[in-house]
């Protein structure tokens, strides 16, 4: 088989590989410079440039049964993508959270027509809903995470949260590159990074719509 986006590959000792087994999904430890695994080359990505990607191909790659993760009893994946999907969410929020701030604090000091474009109505409703809409995730996923932590199944909220931070980190990284104009457009600004950055999340552990 093959994957991509494989973070830093070419410098990992061990690799975490999840297969089909028996109808069920589970975990293996593969260790680099196995027989069968091939790494490409770093892949050339959109945004998180400081995180190397990879693609690997395991072809007649075999492990001994000791790798297998959880050992016997397997482990189990659905509460690893839980802890994964509520992890990626808190990311979300971190990464709008300053691209708002930033745009926030840019049309306070931003001057048009004797005044700061924050006291014009449409980029004061735009900064509103930016803020609405982190806090929402944010609550949505601390949700999740407390589910998670008493040990009950977050399934559900775990996917919610996942699929709204998606949208609302794109969403408000876009509006805080509108804020700033043609500033935001200019790489002396962070906005564009983090509106890079943001497109990414949805593909992070595989679209939730698939």
């Amino acid at each position: 088989g093959e994957k991509c986006y494989v973070p830093l590959a070419a410098s990992a000792d061990l690799m975490l590989v999840y297969a089909s087994e028996d109808g069920a999904t589970q975990g293996f430890i593969i260790e680099n410079g196995t027989s069968g695994l091939e790494i490409g080359e770093r892949e050339k990505n959109m945004g998180l440039k400081a995180l190397a990607t990879y693609e690997l191909a395991l072809k007649d790659c075999r492990i001994p049964k000791e790798n297998r993760l959880g050992g016997e009893a397997g482990c189990d994946f659905n509460r690893i993508l839980n802890y994964s999907r509520v992890a990626l969410s808190a990311m979300a929020v971190g990464v709008a959270r300053a691209a708002y701030e930033y745009s926030l604090d840019y049309a306070k000091q931003r001057y048009a027509f004797g005044e700061p474009i924050a006291a014009r109505q449409a980029i004061a409703f735009m900064l509103a809903e930016m803020a609405i809409e982190i806090d929402a995730t944010r609550f949505m996923t601390w949700e999740a995470a407390w589910e998670l932590d008493r040990g009950k199944d977050a399934t559900k909220d775990a996917y919610l949260v996942k699929m709204y931070a998606d949208d609302m980190v794109l969403t408000v990284t876009d509006r805080a590159v509108q804020i700033l104009g043609g500033h935001g457009y200019i790489r002396e600004h962070p906005v564009e990074l983090w509106l890079r950055n943001g497109r990414g999340f949805v593909t992070f552990d595989g679209m939730a719509i698939v």
